[in-house]
């Protein structure tokens, strides 16, 4: 297993090196570790020989190359960590802890995790050097287009009966970018936040967020479920089950935060007896964002709503290809097409 590394990546104080700094900074152990042996680890965890096979290998990188997943790479980094820990006779170290230090990794800001790359890396020996003579605002111009991509890249990945109805001539997250936001959130580790992004990653419309109320809330060890009404009726109720978070999270969240029968699940900052406003959850989405490298402009509660409609759009499409593909013995998804572009063919007279 290997990730691609660009150029991109390697720019002072940006992906591959502030992976580095944030393993150096939060190491587990009482003896500290240099910022280059954290680029070391860093480097084997991602299949590579060390630091400099990386620096060479960058400059030939495929912007097609094969990218393995996350938790694939969340476990080649654990697996470097360990063998670190046994060569140097480090004890007191547990599997939880790696599994904690690797988990405050922000790896998802890999230009590899993200679908723009091929756009970028276009560039990317410029921005590479001239990187510590640019200008702010040339700076921020040049990261918006390695932090999101716009519709144009994503929309094709969509299936094509939904993508227009979803967010016509406007941008949307990502499968990397919903996942990117999560991880930011877990990092910063407020269980508010951590709650709230799992309530609106569900989908929830924001007129029933506003409504949620610590009674709307059943869960049990590992799940969590909120009971609320449908919008357009007050009578009838439906269950939308969390798969982000846990019972016991929940629970102290609601402990913690002093929330009792009545009171509004995420109360407003100015007084509690009324819900959150929504500037100011957009205020909140928004620092998520900025946590997660991701340009917030144009984003919103009801952007990342249809963003995560989107993503259920997508799981059911590829489901039910998969089906398909099963049933038939074709795997082509060319093949696939082939015969659903029979279906639109009118019978002959």
């Amino acid at each position: 297993m290997r990730v691609p590394i660009f150029p991109f990546d390697l720019i002072p104080k940006r992906r591959f090196k502030r992976i580095s700094k944030v393993l150096k900074r939060h190491w587990p152990c009482a003896n500290s570790i240099s910022l280059m042996t954290a680029q070391e680890i860093l480097a084997q965890g991602l299949g590579y020989r060390d630091y400099h096979d990386v620096l060479r290998s960058s400059e030939n990188c495929l912007s097609d190359a094969p990218v393995p997943t996350l938790p694939e790479v969340r476990d080649s980094v654990s697996t470097s960590i360990f063998h670190f820990f046994r060569s140097s006779n480090t004890v007191g170290i547990d599997d939880r802890d790696i599994e904690r230090l690797v988990m405050l990794l922000p790896l998802h800001e890999l230009l590899a995790f993200h679908s723009f790359r091929q756009g970028q890396t276009a560039n990317v020996g410029k921005t590479d050097s001239h990187s510590s003579k640019v200008h702010s605002g040339q700076k921020s111009s040049k990261a918006a287009r390695g932090i999101i991509h716009e519709t144009s890249d994503s929309s094709a990945s969509e299936p094509s009966n939904f993508g227009p109805l979803l967010l016509p001539s406007k941008k949307y997250l990502s499968e990397y970018e919903l996942d990117a936001i999560e991880e930011a959130v877990h990092r910063k580790g407020i269980l508010r936040d951590r709650v709230l992004c799992s309530v609106l990653l569900s989908g929830i419309r924001q007129s029933e967020l506003h409504q949620l109320r610590v009674e709307n809330v059943n869960h049990t060890h590992d799940k969590v479920m909120l009971d609320l009404p449908f919008t357009k009726s007050r009578t009838i109720w439906k269950r939308r089950i969390l798969i982000t978070t846990d019972g016991l999270l929940v629970r102290r969240y609601i402990e913690k935060s002093a929330l009792s029968h009545g009171d509004y699940l995420f109360p407003s900052g100015k007084t509690a007896a009324y819900p959150m406003t929504s500037f100011e959850l957009n205020r909140i989405l928004r620092s998520w964002l900025l946590e997660a490298q991701i340009d917030p402009t144009g984003m919103s509660v009801h952007a990342l709503r249809l963003s995560v409609i989107a993503r259920f759009i997508r799981a059911i499409a590829e489901s039910k290809q998969s089906t398909v593909a099963n049933l038939t013995g074709h795997i082509s998804p060319e093949m696939l097409r082939y015969y659903g572009s029979l279906l639109n063919l009118k019978p002959k007279a």
